[in-house]
Formats: C-alpha cells, sequence, structure tokens
C-alpha cells in the first residue's frame, strides 16, 4: 500500500517518454552491535547492467551508527564504486528515526569522481515499512528520493536526480542469516536526453552477528 501510494503521488512529466531497461542486483548485508549503542553495517553489491546504461558495477560501503536516543540513530561511513576501471569515493553522514514497523532515514553524501571539477553533494531521503508476516517472513516497502544540490561540474544539472521504489519479502533462513529477494523500479532523471525507468530484480542477504 505504501508504495502504491508513494507511485502515484511521483508522476513526472517525462515518464511516459523514458527509456527502459532491466537490471539484476545482487546485494549482501553484514551487521554487528559493537556494544554501547554503536552499530555496523557493512554492504557490498554487485550491479549488472545493460550496455545502454553502463559497465556493471561494484560496491561496498561501511557504516557506523550510535544510538543518542530510543530509536533514534547518527552515524556515517564511506563507499567505494567502482565501474569499468573508474573509482568513485563516496563518504556520507546519516539520520535514522525507527518506530514501529517505520524507518526513516536523511543520509548525506559527498561524491568524489577522477577528473570532476569539484564534489558532488547529494541528499537521500528513505521511507521504509516493514509488515511482520510471520515468525520467519517480513514484507517490505520503501521509497528514496534523491536530490544534488552541488552537481560535479557547473555545467550539470542541480535538483531531483532519482527516484526509488522497492518491493520486498525478507525470509528467516537460518540464525542470523536473511534471504531478501525483492523488486526495485528506479526512475533517473537524465540530462539532455530521455528520462530513464529501471526495472531492477534484486537478491539480497543480510547476515547479523
Amino acid at each position: 500500500m505504501l508504495l502504491a501510494a508513494l507511485a502515484c503521488a511521483w508522476q513526472p512529466s517525462s515518464a511516459s517518454a523514458a527509456d527502459e531497461d532491466t537490471q539484476f542486483w545482487l546485494v549482501g548485508f553484514v551487521r554487528s552491535d559493537l556494544g554501547d549503542d554503536f552499530f555496523l553495517t557493512v554492504d557490498a553489491s554487485l550491479r549488472i547492467r545493460e550496455p545502454q546504461i553502463g559497465p556493471d558495477q561494484q560496491t561496498i560501503r561501511v557504516t557506523v551508527e550510535k544510538e543518542v536516543a530510543d530509536g533514534i540513530r547518527i552515524g556515517g561511513g564511506a563507499a567505494v564504486f567502482e565501474t569499468d576501471g573508474q573509482t568513485e569515493f563516496r563518504p556520507h553522514q546519516q539520520l535514522r528515526i525507527v518506530s514501529g514497523g517505520w524507518d526513516f532515514r536523511t543520509r548525506f553524501e559527498q561524491r568524489m569522481f577522477p577528473g570532476a571539477d569539484r564534489t558532488e553533494l547529494r541528499f537521500r531521503q528513505r521511507v521504509q515499512y516493514t509488515e511482520r508476516l510471520s515468525k520467519t517472513v517480513d514484507l517490505i516497502g520503501s521509497a528514496e528520493w534523491f536530490t544534488v544540490f552541488q552537481a560535479r561540474s557547473a555545467a550539470r544539472q542541480d535538483g531531483t536526480e532519482q527516484v526509488r521504489f522497492v518491493a520486498a519479502v525478507a525470509v528467516d533462513v537460518a540464525k542470523g542469516l536473511e534471504v531478501q529477494p525483492g523488486y526495485v523500479l528506479w526512475y533517473s532523471r537524465r540530462e539532455g536526453r530521455t528520462d530513464g525507468i529501471s526495472h531492477i530484480p534484486q537478491l539480497t542477504l543480510n547476515y547479523r552477528f
């Protein structure tokens, strides 16, 4: 229901004329409680893409969070994105508020590209809801809005860059291990050409210790 409502609310004018492609993402998360209300998350992904979108991409990200009040965490970390020999370095800072099944995450990123005129500054706002279906199965829906307020060069546009909608089912398969098949609908704004829509089957593995 959350995804349907958000999808109806987001109707970019160029969506009907958008180019469409299909990708596949394999994602892994490792999470750990470090004690003293500190939490570690390491995530990595392999993104297999069609040639018109670009080469396949590999990513790894490390995030450390501190719980400062009940359900409120602040933190930060950094990521490396590797695409056909080009490496992007991406520090980030974030705030998360978790209440019931809701998870609100605000993330600020500094994207550093080889040869870019300057560091790109990007804001991401995600709203996620998890519904427990049984002791071992959860239904997850989320929407995330990305906006750039300092592009990597003066010639590029600021403003909304993309919106992602995610629907997934999380299944506990062993102690600490969860398998999460899902689907990502990704709308992306493209400068000087038709906007894009990506259909992304996604398989996520979550491990907690």
